[in-house]
């Protein structure tokens, strides 16, 4: 296995991840290899409010994906997340990325004190 990774703090309250990955498998059946690559943007707009995008690709399933997850602290204890997913499949026969799945979530976390 083979791996880098490059971290970059460009300023304050935004950080920038790029990795990659190389494994070559050898097993009874047989060899492969696989490549993940990876890349992530982390932005804090204040110290409540921060979006973070992954983008990432792996030779192995052919599959691009992007989660972009936004984080608001209305109170400590208190945190509402809106997430999003997209994957596409790699398609040679198309030559393009197609839309595999998409989807959204969210969730509101709330503690209370007594």
């Amino acid at each position: 296995m083979h791996s880098s990774t490059v971290n970059v703090r460009a300023r304050p309250g935004l950080i920038a991840y790029l990795s990659g990955e190389w494994n070559r498998v050898d097993l009874a059946e047989g060899r492969f290899e696989t490549k993940l690559l990876r890349g992530i943007l982390e932005t804090q707009f204040s110290p409540w409010i921060a979006l973070v995008n992954n983008v990432q690709y792996d030779t192995q399933s052919a599959v691009l994906g992007w989660q972009s997850r936004f984080r608001w602290i209305l109170r400590p204890g208190n945190d509402l997340y809106l997430v999003y997913l997209h994957n596409w499949r790699d398609d040679p026969v198309q030559g393009r990325f197609a839309t595999l799945d998409r989807r959204a979530a969210s969730k509101v976390m709330y503690t209370y004190r007594f």
